[in-house]
């Protein structure tokens, strides 16, 4: 190949990559510039190659079990978020288990920071039990690890986030009400950009 062919390769390369959403446009890129390369030395290309983008975003999702897969994408689809979003905040493994993966809750207020992780939390217990479930413990130990964690107001905040709740009961476990979740996914796309 000559460098004008190649040249006008490029080029192509660049056009599908412009298609491409956004945050899998330098993957793609790089996966077909090796590919156009390999084809210019006569190589073959690895498997491991192939597929282009499609690959890169459901790598996660591969190693998931099926049911944690399905309220997964049930959650994508009733809130108009993507998949790539969901696993830019939560890591899910080959057993099921869900973590919060992102360390920026993007909020200097101590009550804010409560309740976006009272939200992802929700999520979490969403994809991996299919409950939306927001145990009072587990949402003071993530106050804890996060930093918001306020001794004095940590049951104020928590009231005054009920609406996020259905059926808020102060001191137990409370799920995501309709508006929890709508917040919930807002917040995952807020987080992923």
């Amino acid at each position: 190949m000559n460098k004008e062919d190649f040249a006008k390769e490029l080029k192509e390369i660049v056009e599908l990559v412009k298609m491409c959403p956004q945050n899998l446009q330098e993957k793609c890129f790089e996966i077909l510039l090796n590919h156009a390369l390999s084809a210019k030395e006569g190589r073959r290309i690895p498997p491991a190659t192939k597929g282009a983008a499609t690959d890169t975003v459901d790598t996660n999702a591969q190693e998931i079990p099926p049911e944690v897969k399905k309220r997964l994408k049930t959650f994508a689809g009733q809130h108009q978020i993507s998949e790539t979003d969901i696993y830019k905040v939560f890591s899910i493994n080959d057993t099921g288990s869900v973590s919060i993966e992102v360390t920026d809750l993007k909020s200097k207020k101590v009550a804010q920071q409560q309740r976006r992780l009272a939200l992802l939390i929700g999520v979490k217990h969403q994809f991996a039990d299919g409950s939306f479930d927001v145990p009072k413990d587990e949402l003071r130990e993530a106050c804890v690890d996060y930093g918001p964690y306020d001794a004095a107001n940590f049951g104020a905040n928590l009231k005054n986030m009920k609406e996020i709740f259905a059926g808020f009961k102060p001191t137990m476990t409370n799920k995501l009400s309709p508006l929890g979740k709508s917040q919930a996914a807002t917040l995952i796309k807020e987080l992923a950009a």
